[in-house]
């Protein structure tokens, strides 16, 4: 007889395999923080903890391939602006003032507790003072992609870096829940000495390199006027680009710049929201596939998106490209959901743990209600789940063999405390901006 820690029955189970199994009235077996068990009949087991699905729907967790978990203290700041006003004379500054350690135990762990709510499981992400998000991940038991964002400006937060994130890499080589990356913020915010030491680094430790590009048309012109190249032709040509590389909007691709990520293996990371919110443009999501590109989807920052839903990212994924293309076909439900969950895992270099229900994966996976009217009737779970669900959808989060919500309530978590620790810091970021930002 097995033994389980954790079993969920009648599920309706979408497991986003490679043959995309689904398993009706199915069960889930977790032993420790794997999963041992998974089909329709019914184990011979005991289990500690018997978790009653009542047909929901029960998928992997979703993968948010690209945020800046710490922004969420400046969540609508500084909205309808271009990107580059937005950055130099609203966010940059307010870094340099307001990005602190403290600050960053707080907003980082409300950014969290959002995403989970929301389905995702697992976050790859880039900001400052990545110890203490780590440590919220640990203690409230989320998985996570981290790295300590490099810059060469304009703040003295981002200077002094590139030595914090070697202290972090180290200390976090061989987690069960926190996996080191290295994250330059992009080609024209750092110089071509520093992604060559990047590289250098990323060959020696086998680490994933997460970075911004060609985000906006701006950002192509600066870099085209400086090296007479395309921002992914610049990489490319100091040997930056491979399979660890982890690249985020691609808004403003060429054909050619399309080859190279795909020879170099690249994965991709599209966000939408931002991008439409920021009037950085679309990026050619259904192109790239049909090169062969793996693309994921990141919500960006919450500060530029402005939620962490990333229901709401696939939901926009799909539908903007069909209306762009004058064609309902071209992208569909399953495909979009496979950007969420296994293409995320892939693209930042973890799809051997997460990103799907399979034997011997960790247990990272959500159960969605869906007895709501919104959701009712349901002739196929892969539509609903793209065009009908959203975050608030989700009962309940297991992330690692652990239960962290249940009946959309935290288990050792105090969401309160978290939120009226922000709404300090939101009213010091008032005051500082009513006095001119001085």
């Amino acid at each position: 007889m097995l033994n389980f820690d954790i079993l969920i029955k009648n599920a309706n189970i979408l497991t986003m395999n490679s043959q995309m199994n689904t398993f009706e009235n199915g069960f889930i077996g977790i032993e420790k923080d794997k999963i041992v068990y998974l089909g329709i009949e019914k184990p011979e087991a005991t289990s500690k903890t018997i978790i009653d699905a009542k047909n929901n729907i029960v998928m992997p967790g979703l993968i948010n391939a690209h945020t800046h978990s710490g922004m969420t203290m400046f969540r609508g700041v500084a909205d309808d602006l271009s990107l580059m006003n937005w950055l130099n004379n609203y966010i940059w500054p307010l870094e340099d003032k307001f990005v602190t350690e403290k600050n960053i135990k707080t907003a980082s762990k409300l950014a969290i507790a959002e995403m989970i709510l929301s389905g995702t499981t697992t976050f790859n992400d880039m900001y400052f003072f990545t110890g203490v998000t780590a440590e919220n991940c640990k203690d409230i038991g989320m998985r996570a992609v981290l790295g300590e964002a490099v810059i060469d400006f304009p703040a003295s937060v981002k200077k002094t870096s590139e030595e914090y994130f070697l202290e972090f890499i180290n200390e976090y080589e061989n987690d069960n829940l926190i996996i080191p990356s290295i994250v330059p913020h992009s080609p024209y915010s750092c110089s071509e000495g520093l992604l060559k030491r990047i590289k250098k680094l990323s060959d020696e430790k086998n680490l994933p390199v997460h970075i911004h590009i060609s985000e906006t048309t701006d950002e192509v012109k600066l870099i085209k006027e400086k090296t007479g190249m395309t921002p992914v032709e610049y990489l490319d040509s100091i040997n930056f680009l491979n399979e660890k590389t982890v690249a985020v909007h691609c808004v403003h691709l060429t054909d050619n710049d399309m080859n190279i990520l795909k020879n170099r293996n690249v994965g991709i990371v599209n966000s939408p929201e931002s991008n439409l919110k920021l009037a950085s443009g679309i990026a050619e999501v259904p192109k790239m596939i049909k090169k062969g590109l793996t693309v994921s989807l990141g919500t960006d920052g919450p500060a530029s998106n402005n939620n962490l839903d990333m229901f709401e990212e696939m939901s926009l994924t799909v539908k903007i490209h069909k209306a762009l293309n004058d064609d309902s076909t071209i992208m569909n439900a399953k495909e979009v959901l496979r950007m969420g969950t296994i293409n995320g895992a892939k693209v930042i270099g973890i799809d051997n743990i997460t990103g799907s229900l399979e034997i011997g994966k960790k247990a990272d996976l959500i159960i969605i209600d869906i007895n709501k009217p919104h959701l009712t009737p349901m002739y196929d779970p892969y539509s609903h789940l793209t065009y009908s669900a959203n975050g608030s959808d989700v009962d309940t989060v297991i992330i690692n063999g652990k239960i962290i919500l249940k009946n959309r309530k935290f288990t050792n978590f105090d969401l309160d405390k978290v939120m009226l620790d922000i709404k300090h810091i939101s009213n010091e970021i008032i005051a500082y901006k009513n006095n001119g930002m001085k």
